[in-house]
């Protein structure tokens, strides 16, 4: 079965994932998508036989250069209001280019803000389109996510201080005790 193959099966295979893409599609928000970690969390408890937990943010993301920044904050209240089982986090990537770094460029689609998440495996999205069929984003592929490889996205491997950030979060997270098949590339 291919990657893209594989993660499709984990996500239809689990309710409340579909649920969570209704919920998205729902808010009509221009590329909104379901991002990162509940993606990343639910194939790799899968995968190894755990139980899915969605015990992180639940990372809504679009893209809309003509929305004001605390229309964050509206979504997010009105999530938290009708879903308060989650911890919702919504973000317009238009304005998150400067989350690690000032020198950033603008980020062009969702698609290029989740490429400049900090670890390849993250670099995941997923929304159901106008027919209700899902649809991926996966700037870096899927591999990684699906063969337990976890390095940093290419533009954090230039420096020492991109690369900071990326062992920050390898620290921080300690995916490693809870998935010890994966393995962590510093390069």
């Amino acid at each position: 079965m291919s990657d893209d193959a594989l993660v499709r099966q984990i996500i239809l295979n689990n309710p409340e994932l579909c649920q969570l893409l209704k919920i998205i599609q729902q808010l009509k928000l221009p590329q909104g998508a379901l991002a990162a970690g509940s993606l990343r969390n639910t194939v790799w408890s899968i995968l190894s036989q755990q139980p899915v937990v969605f015990k992180s943010d639940i990372d809504v993301v679009f893209f809309d250069p003509q929305s004001p920044v605390e229309r964050d904050l509206e979504l997010y209240q009105q999530l938290q209001q009708q879903y308060p089982q989650y911890h919702w986090q919504v973000k317009n990537e238009v304005y998150m280019h400067h989350y690690n770094f000032a020198n950033q460029a603008p980020f062009k689609s969702v698609s290029d803000a989740i490429g400049h998440f900090v670890e390849t495996p993250t670099c995941i999205g997923a929304y159901l389109d106008g027919d209700n069929a899902l649809q991926l984003i996966a700037p870096h592929g899927l591999h990684d996510l699906t063969h337990w490889i976890c390095r940093p996205v290419p533009y954090l491997r230039d420096d020492a201080d991109h690369m900071a950030v990326f062992k920050q979060r390898i620290m921080q997270k300690n995916w490693q005790q809870q998935y010890p098949q994966l393995i962590v590339e510093f390069k």
